[in-house]
């Protein structure tokens, strides 16, 4: 028997497959499902609370694997870590990744204790990604999947070398397409179940009404501002500026004969400035809270991918200034909506080799 290995299991297709995989491969497999949800949330039947559809899931295809199945209560913590960041950074005129947050400190940091505490060596997840071990370095990286469409590492980018020196990413060379099959071909419960939602805290997907909800819950309510120009002239009226984001040129509710997008938003005034495409270029950015994989600090002057959003193809960048927290990156061409919240995280080759979160778009005056 191999090392023992907690799989983190959402109940869905991808996870169910990693443990199946990893359990045939002889490890010795535990699944456990973070209740991550305040119960009120839940459907009720018969008056009672019940566990969710995901941890029933993976209760179900753990009982067909043959191996222990633990659900973990998290949703005090997940409430406190993850809702109210996403909240607060909304508040504050950024968009957020919300997954980034939650996969370094629930998933990787409380979900993995309790896979530790059970006597797990290892951590698995369903995750398309690789990770490796630099052999000049000894450093950790990770590695883009084989299957570039279905890859995951651009919401891994804040996992520390610790973290990473115990995780296996079994489908991180296998293809959306092999994982359903082998789901078939192993009978697995899930195997036709539905990919799951973007925002998995907000259920029926309407953000503008979660926003909303939460805020009031807090005692705040969100009020409509102006629409400047570049001048500061009012030009219009928005319903608050929290539903906005940068570079965003639909629903803005304005009609100024010609297309025009979100620019800058200043939340302590309560204004979006709108403007012209060619105001979205900016030339670099800032980015705070860096996580280097390939090494303890890049070089000034490296060459790297650049990505700053999850489906972003990338685009050539220069580390162009180093801090102990931060990092300052000039771009090879201009680029479009650079969104303070956002991830940018840097790749060379297939590796990737760290990241950071956006403070502030850099344009030429």
């Amino acid at each position: 028997m191999k090392s023992k290995v907690a799989v983190a299991m959402s109940g869905g297709v991808d996870s169910s497959v990693a443990a199946a995989w990893l359990h045939q491969q002889c490890y010795e497999v535990i699944g456990i499902t973070m209740e991550h949800l305040d119960a009120s949330l839940l459907p009720a039947q018969g008056g009672l609370r019940h566990p969710s559809q995901p941890s029933r899931d993976a209760a179900i295809i753990c009982r067909q694997l043959g191996i222990e199945h633990h659900v973990v209560d998290l949703h005090a913590l997940f409430e406190k870590t993850v809702i109210d960041y996403f909240v607060s950074e909304y508040m504050a005129g950024r968009t957020p990744n919300p997954c980034v947050h939650c996969n370094v400190h629930i998933k990787w940091g409380a979900l993995w204790e309790f896979g530790r505490r059970c006597g797990a060596e290892l951590f698995a997840t369903g995750h398309y990604c690789r990770v490796q071990i630099d052999p000049q370095t000894g450093r950790y990286v990770l590695q883009q999947a084989v299957h570039r469409a279905k890859d995951q590492s651009y919401a891994l980018w804040r996992l520390s070398q610790e973290q990473l020196r115990c995780t296996l990413f079994p489908l991180g060379g296998w293809s959306k397409e092999e994982v359903r099959t082998k789901a078939r071909e192993w009978n697995l419960a899930v195997a036709q179940k539905r990919e799951s939602q973007e925002i998995c805290f907000v259920l029926d997907d309407d953000f503008r009404r979660f926003l909303i909800d939460r805020l009031a819950q807090a005692g705040h309510m969100i009020s409509s501002g102006d629409f400047v120009d570049r001048t500061g002239a009012v030009i219009g009226r928005h319903r608050g500026f929290p539903f906005y984001t940068i570079g965003q040129r639909k629903g803005l509710g304005i009609a100024l004969g010609r297309p025009v997008f979100v620019c800058e938003i200043d939340p302590g005034n309560n204004r979006i400035r709108l403007g012209d495409k060619h105001e979205l270029l900016a030339f670099g950015l800032r980015a705070s809270h860096t996580n280097w994989l390939a090494w303890p600090q890049p070089a000034v002057g490296a060459q790297v991918e650049a990505r700053i959003r999850y489906k972003d193809p990338g685009f050539t960048a220069t580390i162009e200034q180093v801090e102990q927290d931060s990092v300052i990156l000039q771009f090879a061409q201009p680029r479009p909506a650079v969104t303070p919240g956002q991830s940018v995280v840097c790749y060379q080759g297939d590796r990737l080799v760290g990241g950071g979160i956006i403070e502030k778009a850099l344009h030429r005056v």
